[in-house]
């Protein structure tokens, strides 16, 4: 019988890195996420509930994933993960008895101006509408949820690249509908034709057609022949919508057939404020000053500039901001460039120096380009929007004045307007007050805007003085998400000024993750000083206690070095 020879290799099998490479993409990015989603579980979970610990840990992970996925994209998708997950962390906090939390003055500020929400509601002038009402801003329970769920800096740092991401899916849609047109652009009106009248002008947008969507030839002549009587149509005049009637005997009497009997020539309409999947052009620019802010931040706190990090982050950056610039939001293209110059103060002269650089720029840039597609200047009083801005603050004021410690509670604007003659005695469409703090005082009183002012303030000073602390300890991936949280704070608000962007559901669910995670790594970097899993090369600092501590390379040829001498024994 022949002898069956089989080395040591063969009885042994593959060796895991061939297993690795055998396996398909889809396999391998699966066992990375689990990979990822384990290290946010802890290594010395609690001994009472270990069991429902560890599987509820695991569950809010995938749900934090989930949020920073569903962020830039789906209010009710994100607002569905984030209240999932908390209802995970409850049942974990009732299984294990232990809520690790401690109180600082940021509970006082935060709880204080929810106190102040629900009280002002029960005070309303509409207490049904107000108490409804308060489900927006309870969501800043959202912020301590995921600044004490978020444990790990692997963690927090795969949030924050899958939320620029998933960002980029919507502006990759953006670039589609832009390359593909809305609406029809008029280019020529032949003076005999239907369509010539004083209403029409060349330049405008046909954008309807009997309350129906039209950005084909085809689709508006399916429209004329589909109905008889006039052809309603619907246009896109710079930033105003001007609507006109056309009699479509006008049309059948005209010469020609087909797409050519309107007497015009069109092109794709593509001067139009990109929105992404949301289904304003505002919530779009708020949510992308957020990541851009991220993005940039994160980029600057890098060491090695020639990463995988680094370069998906060369790519990103150009992307969220160009998405930025085409929106035409003035107040979200200054918040970014004030967040990203407040960044750069932070690290010092150098990059100081590069971003006004960057700003001087690139925000020209975009100013003109939002004067060229709405036709206005960075800031004209007669120019529509801020007419109405100046108008509504106007009557807010006398509201203020009138009702200064309580407000008058969330949409009970709705139920005074007649009485106090809102909106130039209806003569301006009814909508809110466009500025966070106006809007917040008005609603809700004086009291709850110092409350406001105060946790802002507290963020700003905490986030601050952790990106200090962090750059001189070299720690730059906590520090890249700091900067990033910081950079977005002052977007924020600096755009809340024009913008009711605390109001606005898909924005501040983006702002509470920003900022949680700012916190979770400012708990993360106080747990574990001077880790050396979160950087690559650090020495001790001047303060600390452990004057034999290692760079990270050498603690690890080291502990490579001990590992071989014990093989070899």
């Amino acid at each position: 019988m022949p002898r069956l020879n089989l080395s040591d290799d063969t009885l042994r099998g593959p060796s895991l890195e061939e297993r690795k490479q055998s396996q398909g993409p889809a396999k391998r990015l699966i066992e990375k996420l689990v990979v990822t989603l384990s290290s946010n579980v802890e290594s010395d979970p609690p001994s009472r509930g270990r069991r429902v610990f560890i599987a509820t840990q695991l569950i809010i992970s995938f749900l934090l994933v989930m949020y920073a996925v569903f962020a830039p994209h789906s209010i009710a998708l994100t607002q569905g993960a984030y209240l999932i997950a908390m209802g995970a962390w409850t049942v974990q906090l009732v299984a294990t008895r232990r809520l690790n939390l401690k109180r600082s003055s940021l509970d006082i500020a935060l709880f204080g101006f929810f106190a102040c929400c629900v009280i002002s509601s029960f005070l309303s002038y509409d207490p049904l509408v107000s108490i409804k009402g308060l489900k927006s801003p309870a969501f800043f329970l959202a912020f301590y949820f995921v600044s004490n769920r978020v444990r790990t800096i692997r963690f927090a740092v795969f949030l924050a690249m899958v939320l620029i991401a998933s960002c980029l899916v919507n502006v990759a849609y953006s670039g589609f509908t832009l390359a593909v047109g809305r609406g029809l652009k008029i280019e020529s009106i032949n003076p005999d034709g239907p369509f010539a009248n004083d209403v029409i002008r060349v330049g405008d947008t046909i954008v309807e057609a009997d309350d129906q969507s039209v950005n084909t030839p085809d689709e508006l002549v399916r429209v004329v022949d589909a109905q008889r009587g006039r052809l309603h149509l619907k246009l896109r005049r710079k930033e105003a919508i001007v609507e006109t009637s056309i009699p479509r005997q006008a049309i059948i009497e005209s010469s020609g057939s087909g797409f050519e009997r309107l007497g015009i020539t069109t092109s794709s309409g593509r001067n139009f404020r990109i929105m992404g999947f949301y289904s304003h052009y505002e919530t779009y620019a708020e949510v992308l000053q957020l990541i851009a802010a991220l993005a940039i931040g994160f980029l600057i706190a890098i060491p090695d500039k020639r990463s995988s990090i680094a370069r998906f982050l060369y790519i990103a950056i150009p992307l969220l901001t160009l998405t930025l610039v085409l929106t035409s939001t003035r107040a979200a293209l200054a918040g970014l460039a004030l967040g990203v110059t407040t960044i750069a103060i932070a690290n010092g002269r150098r990059a100081l120096m590069v971003a006004v650089l960057a700003v001087s720029v690139v925000l020209p840039l975009a100013l003109l380009s939002v004067e060229r597609s709405r036709g206005v200047a960075f800031f004209d009083p007669e120019e529509g929007s801020t007419a109405y801005r100046l108008e509504v603050w106007r009557e807010a004021f006398g509201i203020i004045k009138d009702n200064p410690f309580l407000g008058i509670g969330k949409g009970s604007e709705g139920k005074l307007r007649d009485s106090l003659g809102l909106y130039d005695e209806g003569r301006l469409p009814p909508g809110h007050f466009h500025s966070t703090p106006v809007q917040i005082a008005v609603w809700w009183g004086l009291t709850s805007l110092i409350f406001y002012c105060s946790f802002m303030t507290i963020f700003g000073i905490c986030i601050w003085r952790l990106v200090r602390v962090l750059k001189s300890e070299g720690r730059w991936q906590l520090r890249g998400i700091a900067q990033g949280g910081l950079g977005a704070l002052v977007a924020f608000n600096v755009s809340s000024l024009a913008h009711f962007n605390f109001g606005d559901g898909e924005v501040v669910m983006a702002f509470w993750l920003l900022t949680g995670l700012a916190f979770a790594i400012r708990r993360i970097a106080a747990e574990s000083p001077g880790d050396a899993t979160t950087q690559t090369t650090t020495l001790p600092s001047t303060g600390s206690s452990d004057r034999n501590q290692l760079p990270g390379p050498v603690a690890t040829s080291e502990s490579s070095a001990r590992v071989a001498r014990a093989k070899s024994n």
